[in-house]
């Protein structure tokens, strides 16, 4: 009986060990991954220009973009343009419009912290341009001066002019590295850019490398 009384104590142990060991939630490095209404953004133009981001069940829909002299808006599922699903919230979420020409969306997904740059321009006959490995300053370990955005893919990192387009590149590695963007500080530990310098503490083989690069944006 006092064999079976100590099984029957560890058994609720291990039981109980088991119950609380449950995977949890995953991380949000949102304070509120849920967006419930929709997003709106304006310009202060006569033709008066305007972004919308709208919500569906917590998540972020359908982006809508247009003004007053177009004769239909243009607009496209976020899925569908970021090419997966993204959880976000407006603290993580910026846009900013240029006149009637095109307008920038930043943002960062909320369960990963990946960043996604888009450009959407109101003419329909010029096309989106889109990155999903933006390094973005919602981050506070990457500082991006006003007005321009930054993003890499496995050998550079590029700098570019909102406003004019022009862009500035950088050599990261002679080979294509192993990046996970969805994992971007296992990479870039740290980014600094102004219009004049790239500066990046880039990781590799668990060592932090210094690199930099004089520019003119």
């Amino acid at each position: 009986m006092k064999l079976f009384a100590v099984f029957s104590v560890i058994a609720v142990i291990v039981l109980f060990a088991a119950c609380n060991n449950k995977p949890g939630k995953p991380k949000s490095f949102c304070s509120d991954p849920c967006l419930k209404d929709t997003m709106k953004f304006t310009f202060d133009h006569p033709w008066k220009p305007y972004v919308y981001i709208t919500a569906n069940s917590c998540s972020p829909d359908t982006i809508i973009w247009s003004h007053t002299n177009l004769p239909n808006n243009r607009k496209m599922s976020v899925s569908e343009l970021l090419g997966q699903p993204v959880s976000i919230n407006k603290e993580f979420v910026r846009c900013e419009i240029y006149d009637t020409s095109f307008a920038w969306v930043q943002l960062n997904d909320c369960a990963t912290f990946r960043g996604y740059l888009l450009k959407l321009p109101f003419d329909k006959k010029k096309s989106i341009s889109k990155y999903s490995s933006g390094l973005t300053d919602f981050d506070p370990k990457y500082k991006i001066a006003d007005g321009l955005i930054c993003y890499s893919d496995r050998a550079f990192i590029y700098v570019e002019d909102k406003a004019t387009g022009k862009i500035e590149k950088m050599k990261l590695a002679d080979h294509s590295l192993d990046i996970d963007f969805d994992n971007v500080h296992a990479a870039f530990d740290s980014v600094n850019v102004t219009r004049t310098r790239i500066f990046v503490n880039l990781v590799q083989n668990k060592e932090v490398k210094a690199i930099e690069k004089v520019i003119s944006l």
